[in-house]
């Protein structure tokens, strides 16, 4: 198996969330039938910030061009539990 190019620089998390949401058509909403009810996300990405109010997760990092992709800040106070990390296999074949 060939080796990786770039070390890591960013763990990879699990955080489960709740998100906030509004009806897709956002006038004139009969209430309360299409009200709707906060939605609970599970995400999975490479942590590029974290702070006492907020951790930052991007689904992609190019460390060639020091950028990521699909970026989305969660605010902690959304989170339901904690961050937790991912470790990494080393050996692809002891995925059954």
């Amino acid at each position: 198996m060939p080796q990786p190019k770039h070390k890591h620089h960013f763990p990879l998390v699990f955080v489960e969330w709740e998100d906030s949401c509004e009806p897709a058509d956002n006038s004139e909403v009969p209430i309360p039938d299409d009200i709707p009810e906060p939605m609970t996300i599970l995400s999975v990405g490479h942590m590029i910030r974290e702070t006492e109010s907020y951790v930052t997760l991007a689904g992609g990092y190019k460390p060639d061009l020091r950028t990521a992709d699909y970026v989305i800040t969660i605010v902690k106070s959304a989170i339901i539990g904690k961050v937790e990390r991912l470790e990494f296999l080393s050996d692809l074949s002891s995925i059954d």
